[in-house]
């Protein structure tokens, strides 16, 4: 992989790291920039999802990682730090939340356990050299409706 490591905040103009939130009225303006920035852009769309599972199962689905990614939570950062092997011409992969609205107020418990595995992964994906084959950029970038930065 010849990708230097960037921030996908630095790229856009957002503040943080690995999950960046933004106002949902921004968003074909934010994934243009990940694309211009080089970014494989993967859709997660959470409209109506209430709970933990359903949106582990959408979040598993949306990478194309396994089926047991979808159910069990340590399959599912197992797969994250597998991203090589699902998305391998992808060496900058942002994934793109939509909607998570209603999983935040309802299952809060549970909005912050993916977060968690999100965060983690992108953590442990990069290992700053670039020459490995399985160095990923990952970061998860959230749309919000209404969020005031």
């Amino acid at each position: 992989m010849t990708a230097a490591w960037t921030c996908l905040a630095d790229e856009l103009g957002l503040d943080g790291q690995r999950m960046l939130f933004a106002d949902a009225s921004r968003r074909p303006e934010l994934l243009a920039g990940c694309q211009d920035a080089g970014y494989t852009v993967v859709a997660l769309d959470t409209q109506g999802v209430s709970r933990f599972r359903a949106a582990q199962a959408a979040l598993a689905t949306a990478l194309k990682l396994p089926a047991s990614a979808g159910r069990n939570l340590d399959a599912l950062a197992d797969s994250l730090g597998d991203l090589a092997r699902y998305w391998p011409d992808a060496p900058r992969l942002v994934l793109a939340w939509t909607h998570p609205e209603q999983l935040m107020l309802d299952d809060e418990r549970g909005w912050f356990r993916l977060v968690e595995v999100l965060a983690n992964a992108s953590d442990r994906l990069w290992q700053g050299e670039g020459d490995d084959p399985d160095d990923r950029l990952f970061e998860t970038l959230v749309f919000i409706e209404g969020y005031a930065s």
